[in-house]
């Protein structure tokens, strides 16, 4: 870290290493100090977070196929149920006074 800071403070201002430093800050990573080692720890937790949020996407597309939309049913449909079921009340009743009257 000392060589970071005195990088920063001397004429010799390593402009791409600050980048990777702010970068690793970003990331949560706390750079070591050696530039070869930090470009290395910044480029596999750049790979990692990458493969997670693939893996996020990829779990949300599976989970989305599953969905099937269900389309409005028509109000006829009902209307036409709703008299067939009269029908076929009336129909249970005129057949349970039948047994009653014909006692079969």
């Amino acid at each position: 870290m000392l060589s970071v800071i005195s990088a920063a403070s001397g004429y010799n201002i390593d402009s791409e290493y600050l980048r990777i430093i702010g970068e690793m800050r970003r990331l949560g990573l706390t750079p070591s100090g050696d530039k070869n080692t930090d470009t290395a720890r910044l480029t596999q937790a750049k790979t990692e977070l990458v493969s997670k949020i693939q893996n996020k996407e990829s779990a949300q597309n599976t989970q989305n196929i599953g969905v099937q939309v269900i389309e409005p049913v028509d109000e006829s449909e009902y209307a036409v149920r709703a008299e067939m079921e009269e029908q076929r009340l009336g129909a249970m009743s005129v057949a349970q006074l039948n047994r009653l009257y014909f006692g079969l």
